[in-house]
């Protein structure tokens, strides 16, 4: 074996051992990464709402909504005939006077 070729198979294991390193270090990398990926799936599956949850509390908000349109709507009503009933009376104790 020549003196160049001693040079180039010892530049090329140089090489391939920072290959190994930097390798090495990528697979720990993608491990600890998989762990966080698994811990964050995990956590998503636990803390955040379903379609179903989202369409069951929509269907609880029209609900609601629903009752406080049919009150604000007896309300008016019953604030129109309170109207009526107090024009009435004003009507009769002017007619009292008048009397």
């Amino acid at each position: 074996m020549t003196e160049s070729m001693a040079k180039r198979l010892t530049t090329v294991e140089t090489g391939m051992a920072e290959l190994r390193t930097m390798f090495r270090r990528t697979m720990v990398t993608v491990a600890r990464m998989k762990g966080d990926l698994a811990e964050m799936r995990e956590f998503f599956q636990e803390n955040m709402a379903t379609k179903a949850d989202i369409s069951a509390l929509n269907g609880r908000m029209d609900g609601f909504s629903g009752l406080l349109l049919d009150s604000r709507q007896r309300w008016a009503v019953h604030a129109d005939t309170l109207n009526q009933h107090h024009e009435r009376i004003a009507q009769l104790e002017r007619r009292d006077k008048k009397d």
